[in-house]
């Protein structure tokens, strides 16, 4: 007879995801991820396949749990400039508002732009598939594809920048929500 899990899949994933945001990928290992998602190697294998195959679920949760929520008031149709203000007010909240230790995460499709020589095809896919989203959403908005890239631009330097400086990072998003305000 088959044992079943006895553990939530949601729950371990989510704490790979956490994981593999703090660290990246490369520098993540798998002593970490059986630490953080209390299982042995062999449930982990068992139940994902491989440490990718755990990144890949890590990275739909991230893009489920974290982007889609911030992303959506930019995709609802109608959108304008004010939601596009609230997204980088949004970040500026997070950055000042959430512990030090979770402002500097970044973002993890972005981290995981500094480790595709260690990852693939499909992970660069996933990398620019959500630029393309972010791109999008900004362009739907501005009306504009160099405004949307520049957009674009800002808001990939925003997170590189929280991992350095969030502070920093919270005071050039509300820069930024200002002066998409005063958009004509």
């Amino acid at each position: 007879m088959a044992r079943s899990k006895e553990f939530d899949d949601r729950t371990a994933v989510t704490a790979a995801r956490d994981v593999f945001w703090e660290r990246g990928y490369a520098s993540t290992s798998l002593a970490q991820l059986q630490a953080a998602t209390g299982l042995s190697k062999s449930s982990l294998y068992e139940t994902y396949g491989s440490k990718r195959a755990l990144f890949t679920r890590a990275a739909e949760n991230y893009l489920e749990q974290a982007i889609t929520p911030r992303l959506a008031p930019l995709e609802a149709p109608g959108a304008g400039k004010a939601e596009l203000a609230a997204y980088f007010s949004g970040l500026a909240e997070f950055f000042t508002a959430a512990p030090n230790r979770i402002a500097r995460r970044g973002c993890l499709l972005l981290n995981t732009a500094m480790d595709l020589n260690d990852l693939d095809e499909d992970a660069a896919d996933l990398v620019r598939g959500y630029r393309e989203r972010v791109r999008k959403a900004f362009l739907a908005i501005a009306a504009d594809e160099q405004k949307a890239e520049i957009l674009t631009a800002a808001q990939i330097g925003l997170m590189v920048t929280s991992r350095l400086d969030p502070a920093l990072a919270a005071s050039l998003a509300r820069t930024l929500a200002v002066e998409v305000s005063a958009w004509p």
